[in-house]
C-alpha cells in the first residue's frame, strides 16, 4: 500500500469530501491524516499562493509526490506551483472521456471516464504518459514539474472520477513509476499445457508487465505447438520450477495434485497462481496460504468466471442497491448427457460434481453474498452414469448466519433446465434464463454444419424485476481485455489488491468439502470449516 493524504485549504468542498470517500484500498493507496508518500490537492476554488506555498512545504516535509487535479489548476497563478502553460489551457465541458495510457507497463488499456479535461498541459519530459483525443486532437493529461516532485493532472474535476477504481488504480501506477524504477516484468511459467494452459498463455502474452517464460507439460505433442516461440519448453518439472528466470508459476495440473505443485513452487520461490479449485481439502489450502505468507509470496487461483458478463450484471446490481438485501439464489448448470471421460469426472481426481463446477460457481455466490455462512446441506445422486465416478446430480445449499439461502444445482441428468439465476432480493430479483445458440458453417464439401452450444456456452439473458410489470433485460457491460492477469500484473508489480484472493478462494473450498461431508452424511447439516 502506499499512503496518501488529502491536503488543501482547510475549507472542505463537496469534491474533496467525495474523494475521501472513495475506493483508495482497491486502487492500492492506504488513506491517512498524517506523514503520507502521495499528497494529493483536488480544489474546485482557486488557491491562495499562501495556501499553495503551505501545500509545497507539507510535501516537501514528507518527502512526498504532490498531485495536483481539479479545477484549481487554472487559478494556480502567482504561487510556487505555477505552470506557465495554465494561462493558456481550459476545461472542456463534463463529458464521457476516454483518457489512452500510452504506457507499456499498464495492463487495462483504456479508461473511461465522465469528467471535465484541462487541455493545456506540457508534454512531459520522459514523453506522453497519459493523453486524451479531443476535437481531433491529442492532449497530455499528466505534466511534471518542480523536478518530478509535482504531478498535475488534466481530469478529475468531477467527484465520480474519485470515485472509480480503474481511475484510481491508474494514478497508483503513475505514483510508483514517477517515485522509483519502473519495475521489470514479471517472468511467468506455466505447469500444464492443456486447454486451461493456453489461455494463460494468451493471458500472459497479451498483458503489459508479464511475461512468459517458459512452460511445462507431460505430454510433448502439446509443447509442439510452442516450438517456435520464445518461452523455453520442458516436460520436466524440476527443470521449470528450477528456472531463475521464472517468478511465478501457474500450476494448472489435475486438482488432486494442485497442492502438492502449489507447495514446492512456493518453496522455490515463486509466486503461484492455482487453477480453481485451489486443493481439495482446506487443510491444503491453508498448508499453501501459510507458506505463501512465510516467504512474503502471492498464492492466489485463477476464478476467471468472477468476469463473466451475466455475473458482472448481478454484481452491478447489487452495488447498485437495486436488488437491495439478497435473502434467496438460486443458481444451476447442467444438462442431459454423458459427462466427459476424463479426470473431470472422476472423483477422486476432481473432488466430485460439486467440486468440478461449484469451484466456479460457488466463488461467485460467495462474491456476491460474503456474509458468514451457518451451515451446509447437500445430496449426490447417482443413478445413470455408472462408468464415471462423479455423482449425476448434485445439490448443496448454503445457508447464512442471517437467514439468506443460496443453493446450486449441477446435473447431467437435467433434461427440463433450471434458469442459470434466481436471485430474489428486498428491492428487486433477477432470472438469468440459458440461451440456445449454435455455430452455423458450410462442411468441407459444401453443406450445412452446425454446432449447438452447450447452454454453459453462452451468458444467459437477465431479466431485471423491480415490481410488478416492471421488466429490464439487462445488458452485458463492457468486456475486460485478460481482467485476471492485469490484476495479478498490478499485484506483483505495484501492490495492488487483486479483485480474488486466496482466503476467498479457501473459503470456496470450505464450503465445498463441508458439502461433500453432508452428502455422505445423507444431507445433514455441516459447519464449513
Amino acid at each position: 500500500m502506499v499512503s496518501i493524504r488529502c491536503v488543501g485549504p482547510p475549507t472542505a468542498s463537496p469534491l474533496s469530501r467525495a474523494i475521501r470517500a472513495a475506493e483508495w484500498g482497491r486502487a492500492g493507496f492506504s488513506l491517512t491524516e498524517g506523514r503520507a508518500e502521495v499528497h494529493l490537492l483536488v480544489a474546485e476554488d482557486a488557491v491562495s499562493p499562501a495556501d499553495q506555498a503551505d501545500v509545497r512545504r507539507q510535501a516537501a516535509e514528507d518527502g512526498a509526490l504532490l498531485i495536483l487535479a481539479g479545477p484549481a489548476l487554472v487559478h494556480l497563478r502567482g504561487g510556487p506551483l505555477h505552470l506557465a502553460a495554465f494561462d493558456d489551457g481550459h476545461w472542456t465541458p463534463l463529458h464521457e472521456a476516454r483518457l489512452r495510457v500510452t504506457s507499456p507497463d499498464w495492463p487495462r488499456g483504456d479508461v473511461l471516464v465522465t469528467d471535465r479535461l484541462f487541455l493545456g498541459l506540457p508534454t512531459p519530459s520522459g514523453g506522453h504518459v497519459v493523453t486524451a483525443n479531443v476535437a481531433y486532437a491529442e492532449h497530455d493529461m499528466l505534466s511534471l514539474a518542480h523536478e518530478g516532485d509535482v504531478a498535475y493532472l488534466g481530469f478529475g474535476s468531477a467527484a465520480s472520477s474519485w470515485s472509480d477504481w480503474r481511475l484510481l488504480q491508474l494514478v497508483r501506477t503513475i505514483v510508483a513509476d514517477l517515485r522509483r524504477p519502473r519495475p521489470a516484468p514479471v517472468g511467468v511459467a506455466l505447469l500444464g499445457f492443456g486447454a486451461i494452459g493456453a489461455e494463460h498463455a494468451a493471458g500472459v502474452s497479451q498483458t503489459p508487465g508479464l511475461e512468459l517464460v517458459g512452460v511445462c507439460d507431460s505430454n510433448p505433442a502439446r509443447l509442439a505447438t510452442l516450438r517456435d516461440a520464445s518461452p523455453a519448453v520442458t516436460t520436466s518439472a524440476d527443470e521449470l520450477l528450477g528456472d531463475t528466470a521464472s517468478d511465478l508459476v501457474v500450476v494448472s495440473t489435475p486438482p488432486d495434485s494442485h497442492a502438492l505443485w502449489a507447495l514446492r513452487a512456493l518453496d522455490a520461490g515463486k509466486h503461484v497462481v492455482v487453477e480453481k479449485p485451489m486443493a481439495l481439502t482446506v487443510e491444503e489450502c491453508d498448508a499453501i496460504l501459510q507458506a505463501a505468507a512465510d516467504r512474503d509470496l502471492t498464492a492466489v487461483v485463477y476464478q476467471n468466471r468472477r468476469f463473466d458478463p451475466d455475473y458482472r450484471v448481478l454484481t452491478q446490481l447489487r452495488d447498485s442497491g437495486a436488488l437491495g438485501e439478497i435473502l434467496h439464489l438460486e443458481a444451476f448448470v447442467g444438462g442431459f448427457g454423458h459427462p466427459c471421460n476424463y479426470w473431470h469426472s472422476d472423483a477422486a481426481v476432481s473432488g466430485g460434481a460439486l467440486f468440478d463446477w461449484g469451484s466456479h460457481i460457488v466463488d461467485q455466490i460467495l462474491d456476491l453474498m460474503p456474509q458468514e455462512v451457518d451451515f451446509v446441506t447437500a445430496r449426490n445422486h447417482k443413478r445413470v452414469w455408472h462408468d464415471v465416478t462423479n455423482a449425476d446430480h448434485s445439490r448443496m445449499t448454503l445457508t447464512f448466519a442471517d437467514g439468506a439461502e443460496a443453493m446450486f444445482v449441477y446435473s447431467d441428468v437435467a433434461a427440463a433446465l433450471k434458469p442459470r439465476w434466481y436471485v430474489a432480493g428486498t428491492s428487486g430479483g433477477v432470472i438469468g434464463e440459458w440461451r440456445s445458440e449454435k455455430v452455423v458453417s458450410r462442411s468441407a464439401v459444401g453443406t450445412l454444419a452446425e454446432d449447438l452450444l452447450a447452454p454453459a456456452d453462452s451468458p444467459p439473458v437477465m431479466t431485471f424485476t423491480s415490481g410488478p410489470g416492471s421488466r429490464t433485460t439487462m445488458a452485458y457491460p463492457p468486456a475486460e481485455m485478460f481482467p485476471f492477469h492485469a490484476d495479478l500484473a498490478l499485484r506483483l508489480r505495484y501492490g495492488i489488491p487483486m479483485r480474488v484472493s486466496g482466503a476467498q478462494s479457501r473459503r470456496v473450498v470450505a464450503m465445498l468439502q463441508a458439502a461433500e461431508e453432508s452428502a455422505l452424511l445423507g444431507g445433514i447439516p455441516v459447519k464449513p470449516r
